[in-house]
């Protein structure tokens, strides 16, 4: 704070007439100018006490128009900074210096203008539509618009973005403690052009080729060749288990004879003819089958040859002392 201010009414008004003289001696303020001057310096350092800031400012103007001393300046500048303008509290101190240039306090007064002239402003920024991305001075700020930032005197290039819209930018230029403004009307990009996607060209349908029919290499054997097949093989089998077991209760009934081991050994005789009966019938079965499967030729004409087929009969027979199997294959 700038302290000379505050000094005693009585020293302000000793400079008050020390001073004028000096500058111009023709022209002596009057005593009652001198009073008006006094009593207005005074009222502006007694409202300046009381926080009115605007009151005093213009107690001090009033009093330097009536005696243009540069001490006064001094209480002008304080005023204006405390109202928040910077701009115009630098104006006064330049001017204290360029009518004081022999001032024992211009050391400090320069320092005070080399602070007031750094003093951050705010930098207002708009844009249409709003949510833009801010940039300044091609650094991101991270806001969007409207916002206010604090931005350093001088001038500046504010860059703004927004998705669908062509990029926007705008100058301003902040004074010291001061508050510029920047907008940006935004104009939306294009809509982009849909995707046709190429029609192939049209192409004739392509008909398959017939499958040529299995010849008779690729047809394996038929379910009924592996089943009488199959049915053949178990009833050897079991026909033959059959006959050992005959032939073992014949061997005991010989060493003992009893009517239990020779009803046995019949009974195991029968069976093991039967199953043998079937083994037989079954066999012939498929080879008859193997031999009259479809060969798939087809004769010099072109048509096919009528099929043939056989017809196979098997009757079992069993008898009081014996049983067998009869087979009948009629082509």
């Amino acid at each position: 704070m700038l302290r000379s201010i505050f000094v005693a009414p009585l020293v302000v008004a000793l400079a008050l007439v020390t001073v004028a003289p000096s500058r111009a001696e023709a022209q002596q303020p009057s005593a009652q100018t001198r009073n008006a001057a006094r009593d207005a310096y005074g009222r502006g350092q007694t409202l300046f006490r009381e926080g009115r800031f605007a009151e005093a400012e213009t107690a001090f103007n009033e009093a330097f128009a009536l005696i243009p001393n540069p001490v006064v300046l001094l209480g002008v500048a304080e005023s204006r900074e405390r109202l928040g303008n910077v701009t115009g509290a630098i104006q006064s101190l330049e001017q204290y210096l360029v009518l004081r240039p022999d001032a024992p306090d211009a050391a400090s007064i320069q320092g005070r203008l080399t602070t007031l002239r750094a003093t951050p402003g705010t930098l207002s920024v708009t844009s249409n539509p709003e949510g833009a991305s801010i940039a300044i001075d091609g650094t991101d700020t991270g806001a969007v618009t409207p916002a206010e930032l604090p931005a350093p005197p001088g001038e500046h290039t504010i860059a703004l973005s927004l998705e669908g819209y062509e990029a926007g930018t705008a100058t301003a230029t902040v004074s010291p403690g001061g508050r510029a403004e920047a907008s940006a009307e935004l104009v939306a990009l294009p809509e982009p052009e849909p995707v046709v996607e190429p029609t192939p060209p049209a192409t004739e349908p392509v008909e398959p080729e017939p499958t040529p029919p299995a010849t008779p290499s690729e047809e394996g054997p038929s379910a009924a060749l592996w089943v009488t097949s199959g049915v053949a093989a178990a009833a050897l089998v079991g026909g033959t288990v059959l006959g050992f077991m005959a032939l073992s209760r014949e061997a005991e009934f010989d060493d003992m004879p009893t009517a239990g081991r020779a009803d046995d050994g019949e009974r195991f005789a029968l069976f093991a003819d039967v199953l043998f009966g079937v083994a037989g019938a079954a066999a012939i079965t498929a080879i008859v089958l193997f031999l009259t499967s479809d060969d798939g030729d087809d004769d010099a004409g072109g048509e096919e040859e009528e099929d043939t087929a056989a017809t196979l009969t098997i009757s079992p027979s069993l008898g009081r002392r014996g049983g067998g199997v009869s087979a009948q294959l009629q082509f």
